[in-house]
This record gives C-alpha cells, sequence and structure tokens, in this order.
C-alpha cells in the first residue's frame, strides 16, 4: 500500500514537472512572439525595424547607393592637363591655407574622386601631390625675384635655379603647361631688363625699345602652349565666321580654349574694321581738294574721335608698315 502510495506520489509529481515544463515553454514562446510581434509594431511606428525589414532596407539601400553612384560617375569628369591646372591648384591650396601639406594633399584625394573619372583620378591626385611637394620646396630656396634692383646676371641665375627646382618634380609636358606661361613672362622681363640696363642705348632709346617689346605680341605667344598652335591656325584659316571657328576649336580644345580665342579674334576683326574705315577715310580726304593744313586737321579730327592715344599710335605703325 505504501508502495502504491509512494509510486502514485512520483507520478503526481512527475506530471507537475512536465506541467511546469510546458508552462515555462509557453510563457518564453508566448514571450518570444510578443517580443517580435512589438519589433514589428515599433518598424510600423518608425522606429528600430525587425530583422526581415532591416534586411529589406538595407537591400533597397544598397539599391540606392549603387544608383546614386552611377549618377555621380556620369557626372564626373576626365582631368586634363593644361594651363589652368595650376590655378586650380593654386585654389585648392588657399582654400585650405590652414592646413599642413599632408592634410590638404589627403583634402585633395576626396575632392579629386567627386570631380574626376577613376581612370584619370591617379594622375590628378599624384600631380597635386608633386605640385604641393614643390611648393614645400619652392619656400625654402632663394629664388625670388626683383627685376627692379636685381643685377642682370643674379636675376639669370635665380631663374634657372628655379627652372631647376621645377623639373625635379615635373616632365617637360608637365613644365610647359603648368610654368610655361610664367617662364615666357619671365623671359621678357629678362629682355627688358637687358635694354634697362644696356650702358650703350639712352634713356630715350631705352624706353622706345621696351615700348616696343611690350607692343609686340601674337596668338602663340599669347596662349603658349595652351594648345597647338599651327592646328588653331588651320581652323581659323579654313572657317571665315568665328562661329564655326569656335565650333572647331571647341571640338578639339575644348570651350574654354574655344572661348579665349574667340574672344581675341574679336577683338582683331573690330580692330581690323577699324582700320580699314580709317583707309578709306584718308583715301577720300586725298581725293578731295584739300590744303595739307586742311587734311592734317581732318585726319587728326578723324583719329581722335574714333580712336584712344594707344590706338593712334598702334595705327600709325599699322599703316605706315603697309604703305
Amino acid at each position: 500500500m505504501k508502495a502504491a502510495v509512494i509510486g502514485g506520489g512520483l507520478f503526481v509529481l512527475l506530471i507537475i514537472v512536465v506541467l511546469l515544463t510546458v508552462a515555462t515553454t509557453q510563457s518564453d514562446t508566448e514571450a518570444f512572439v510578443a517580443t517580435t510581434s512589438g519589433s514589428q509594431d515599433t518598424a510600423n511606428n518608425g522606429a528600430s525595424p525587425s530583422f526581415p525589414a532591416a534586411l529589406k532596407s538595407t537591400v533597397a539601400s544598397q539599391a540606392a547607393s549603387s544608383t546614386v553612384e552611377g549618377e555621380n560617375a556620369k557626372n564626373l569628369i576626365p582631368f586634363v592637363l593644361n594651363i589652368w591646372v595650376k590655378d586650380r591648384f593654386e585654389l585648392f591650396i588657399a582654400e585650405h591655407a590652414e592646413q599642413a601639406p599632408l592634410a590638404v594633399q589627403i583634402a585633395y584625394v576626396a575632392h579629386s574622386e567627386s570631380l574626376y573619372t577613376k581612370d584619370t583620378h591617379d594622375y590628378a591626385v599624384d600631380l597635386f601631390s608633386r605640385f604641393v611637394n614643390y611648393k614645400v620646396a619652392l619656400a625654402s630656396e632663394d629664388v625670388e625675384i626683383n627685376m627692379v634692383q636685381a643685377s642682370l646676371k643674379s636675376v639669370q641665375e635665380k631663374l634657372d635655379a628655379r627652372y631647376d627646382l621645377r623639373r625635379q618634380f615635373f616632365s617637360h609636358r608637365e613644365y610647359e603647361y603648368l610654368f610655361g606661361s610664367d617662364a615666357a613672362s619671365d623671359n621678357d622681363a629678362l629682355a627688358r631688363l637687358a635694354i634697362a640696363q644696356d650702358s650703350t642705348l639712352t634713356r630715350e632709346a631705352k624706353k622706345n625699345t621696351i615700348v616696343e617689346s611690350l607692343a609686340i605680341s601674337s596668338d602663340s605667344e599669347a596662349f603658349k602652349p595652351t594648345v597647338d598652335m599651327h592646328r588653331i591656325q588651320q581652323i581659323k584659316q579654313q572657317y571665315r565666321d568665328n562661329n564655326s571657328r569656335f565650333s572647331a576649336i571647341s571640338a578639339e580644345f575644348g570651350d574654354e580654349v574655344a572661348e579665349r580665342f574667340n574672344t581675341l579674334w574679336e577683338k582683331q576683326g573690330a580692330w581690323e574694321q577699324k582700320v580699314e574705315g580709317y583707309r578709306a577715310h584718308v583715301k577720300k580726304l586725298q581725293s578731295a581738294n584739300l590744303s595739307k593744313q586742311e587734311y592734317s586737321k581732318l585726319i587728326r579730327e578723324y583719329e581722335t574721335s574714333d580712336f584712344t592715344e594707344n590706338e593712334i599710335k598702334r595705327l600709325r605703325v599699322v599703316v605706315n608698315s603697309n604703305n
């Protein structure tokens, strides 16, 4: 009997344990369901999403990111070495003047990535890095030139030293695009300094010679080494109107170059028209029965009404050279 009671007691105890286990499992399950349900409700209310929702959100975010990257890639332009690169580099350095050279170089990496295509980005970063290193080296060298007080020999020596320093960082082609215009100006200034220090010339002769050197200019000097000047001249001769010239130059060298030459040729065209008008007026006066005094007076009146003093000097040079 006792054994039966004990056995029955054990059986009841076993049932109680099983019931407690089931109850605990059910409670945990309900808690998990409640948590999941709460998470879904939270996601619907704008807070942390459930795992499936988060997965969908991540996939959507990646797709959107890829779309944005694709759109940005369409807006990227190739980096092109031209004479405006130096100005752009200088501007970027000026905008980060408070930073150390290395920090400026690092900042330019992100700038380049946002602007240039992948196949040209590395070269842009490399060239900028060398340009910054050149600026640092330049600051430690005594290559500043005082054209007013310096002797011809010292100026030439400093120009040579500066050239050597630049060639340590840049190839010949890069040098031409980055510093070609500056070098041409330096050489012109050196030539004028040589005239000014020439003891065999009188003061008036020096003045006239320097003025003449300043007045001499050409397309190749004004824009060297921007483009292939031979090709530019071919385009100029091939097309008679500036609109056609602009389109042709723009197609080969870009809008900036085309705009500069278009402006130049418009000014040249306007000047040539004024010269032709002057010649026609002179011819008309020459055919009239005028005294020398009347003729000179009318010519002077025409010149002062249509030309500035500098243009009059230039006009007389042009007219006399063609006579």
